[in-house]
């Protein structure tokens, strides 16, 4: 107590100067300790002069402004006034010493940077237009211009922006963009002569809420005289949990009729969802086409779930969690690779359930299979752990099983066509090449290769009216039009059904049904014209059609089957055209080759609209196959029920054919490929093949 007592009395006795240089007002406050000279005794110790508690000072005075704001509030407001009052008469001193021009109306220059940046100013308009684009292509929700930060980061770009309310952007910016783009998109299907439809089912963790995303496909004209394809999502839709099939039914059933697509939808692409499929159903969509990503996951699962397989996986994951979960193991198998010269990279777990993390993890045990082996012969603790002889080879024979799987997805995912005439030639190159079962062939690998096989049949061939679809899509297609994996009766069935298909767009042309459309797929000057194009010409008789009609009669000219007999002469004669010309080269355009030549076929590029429209994955393959499949998915959970249909279908129409957006931590286009230098973990996306990760907030 005494020594307390006694420096508190020491320093009270302290004579306390402020610095000889200060100028802010904060110096009232604090000083430096001097002698009886009244020389400071340190320069780096000061005093608060209102509790006497010793600060460290080192040139400037933000420890000491700090020091007032924690423990003298009072004193820290007089100080801000103080310093507020100081700024006043600054400026005030500052504005008296100007000349006197300064004071007359501001000039040209002055009122140009004042127009720049008014409210309605080009300038304000451009920045909250980009704003606008971020939330919407971004699925970033409205409350973003809240964002502290965000606001920061606006005015360090340009500090006389206004940024609009959070209610300016919900109840007027973003219903305005969504009536815009509606409008174009109204547009585009009104000249659709054929559009498919596409059901994406995803569900938000976050909200427990499950939704439908509904997108339309469709084979149209973009530059003059060039046909291109167009996709555009429709409606985003709540999907309760009872009554399910009705739900969708109806949604789709009042989508049809808002777009003015219920004539034109020629069919559907759909997941594994048995309330999507019955909906389609009850609507009469004549096709129904699985999504080839569902199918290839579904098959092979199927091939895991083999006994022996499931157990050899159930082990490699085991050993992948050993590395994982073990400090000393991760240092071992690093120490290994060194010595081996191989890569530095940690193992990788399939902790989704989607096949592409699977042969992620079966590829990087593979690869480090030497390193793995050494790290486990060094610890006695982990013999269990290691894997024999029959099980690395069973391992080996599933990367090569599922390489082609994966090469397959990355050829539809870099295609720029539109991929339902690949369909049925990549089924026949897998289930003929890879799929074949062989003598060396482990038993193992044969029941997993029929059982992916039989899986694969089920789903595309059993079916008639899908195999008949896809084979009449491959053939229309120049690159595939030989259809060598069909039999000479089964390529004949295909030629009919195109037949058939042409003929009934000659009957509709007689009746004037197609005519818009005959204008625009043709372009304007041909160099000849065809006979179709001549018989619809006349939109309005001349005045001796009357007499010439009743002339035709008299003298059997009439034109009624000696028509018809014309134009199935007509039919069969581009169908014979089109198979004559020479085979498109696998990496060349489809839809550059039938632009070339809508001149010289006018009417299989309308059977191509009708069979080409119908998409053969559920959602871009880009997102579905890539390692951003699940971005959209995440952000998009972020948003409130009542903003989720506006912001997916600003997302979508308003990107103007822009790629899937790019994550920060590119791992290739499936996940595989980045070599993980050590000791980062596991880094595999989960976006495989469109799973839905949820758990973003």
């Amino acid at each position: 107590m005494e020594s307390n007592k006694g420096l508190e009395s020491s320093q009270a006795d302290l004579k306390l100067v402020a610095h000889p240089r200060a100028k802010s007002k904060v110096w009232k406050y604090f000083g430096f300790d001097t002698n009886a000279e009244g020389c400071i005794l340190q320069w780096k110790k000061i005093y608060c002069r209102i509790c006497m508690a010793q600060i460290a000072y080192s040139g400037n005075t933000s420890n000491l402004s700090y020091h007032l704001e924690k423990n003298h509030p009072e004193e820290f407001c007089e100080f801000v006034k103080s310093n507020t009052e100081q700024m006043r008469e600054a400026f005030a001193t500052a504005f008296s010493k100007l000349k006197p021009e300064a004071s007359q109306p501001p000039g040209p220059d002055a009122l140009a940077a004042k127009a720049t940046h008014g409210h309605d100013s080009k300038k304000q308009q451009e920045l909250t237009a980009a704003v606008l684009g971020l939330i919407c292509e971004g699925l970033y929700p409205a409350s973003i211009v809240d964002e502290p930060t965000f606001k920061v980061l606006l005015k360090t770009a340009d500090p006389r922006y206004e940024l609009p309310s959070r209610k300016y952007i919900s109840t007027k910016a973003i219903p305005e963009k969504y009536g815009a783009v509606r409008e174009v998109v109204l547009k585009e299907l009104a000249e659709a002569t054929w559009c498919g439809i596409s059901t994406d089912m995803w569900r938000s963790e976050n909200q427990n809420r499950t939704y439908v995303t509904l997108g339309a496909h469709f084979l149209g004209l973009g530059p003059p005289g060039c046909l291109s394809v167009g996709s555009r999502c429709l409606k985003t839709f709540e999907v309760p949990e009872e009554n399910t099939a009705e739900t969708i039914t109806r949604v789709l059933y009042e989508v049809f009729i808002e777009w003015g697509i219920g004539a034109k939808v020629f069919g559907a692409t759909t997941d594994y969802s048995k309330d999507i499929v019955k909906a389609c159903s009850l609507l009469d969509v004549a096709v129904h086409m699985p999504c080839l990503g569902q199918a290839f996951h579904a098959a092979i699962q199927q091939a895991f779930r083999l006994p022996k397989l499931g157990a050899l996986l159930a082990r490699c994951r085991r050993l992948v969690e050993y590395f994982q979960q073990s400090a000393v193991a991760m240092y071992m198998l690093y120490e290994k690779q060194k010595q081996q010269n191989a890569p530095h990279c940690m193992l990788v777990s399939n902790r989704v359930s989607w096949w592409g993390s699977t042969l992620a993890m079966l590829q990087r045990l593979k690869e480090q299979q030497f390193a793995i082996a050494g790290v486990l012969v060094e610890d006695s603790n982990s013999h269990h752990l290691m894997l024999e002889a029959g099980e690395w080879a069973t391992i080996d024979a599933l990367v090569q099983l599922l390489q082609p799987f994966k090469q397959v997805a990355e050829m539809l995912s870099a295609s720029r066509y539109p991929t339902i005439s690949m369909v049925k030639p990549l089924l026949h190159m897998l289930l003929n090449t890879t799929l074949n079962v062989k003598e060396t062939d482990a038993k193992e690998l044969s029941m997993a290769k029929e059982v992916i096989a039989k899986e694969l049949s089920k789903t595309y061939q059993e079916a008639p009216e899908i195999d008949m679809f896809l084979n009449v899509a491959t053939f229309l297609d120049p690159r595939y039009k030989r259809l060598p994996f069909l039999s000479a009766f089964e390529r004949q069935q295909v030629e009919n059904r195109v037949l058939e298909e042409a003929k009934g767009l000659l009957d509709k042309l007689k009746d004037g049904g197609y005519r818009q459309a005959e204008d625009k797929v043709l372009p304007a000057a041909a160099p000849e014209e065809p006979p179709v194009k001549k018989l619809m010409r006349a939109s309005t008789p001349p005045p001796t059609s009357v007499i010439n009609s009743m002339l035709a009669e008299i003298f059997c000219q009439t034109g009624g089957v000696e028509d018809q007999e014309e134009w199935h002469a007509q039919v069969l004669e581009e169908l014979s055209n089109f198979k004559s010309q020479k085979v498109l080269g696998l990496n060349e355009d489809p839809l550059k080759w039938w632009s070339d030549r809508l001149a010289l076929f006018p009417l299989l590029p309308k059977v191509l609209q009708k069979y080409w429209c119908v998409a053969a994955t559920r959602v871009a393959p880009e997102r579905l196959f890539g390692s951003a499949a699940n971005v959209v998915s995440a952000k998009r959970n972020r948003l409130a029920p009542a903003h989720v249909d506006e912001q997916v279908f600003l997302y979508e129409n308003s990107r103007g054919g822009v790629e899937a957006e790019p994550e920060d931590q590119d791992e290739g286009e499936w996940g595989l490929d980045q070599e993980q230098v050590f000791p980062l973990g596991d880094g595999v996306s989960s976006g495989f093949f469109g799973i839905r990760d949820s758990s973003f907030l």
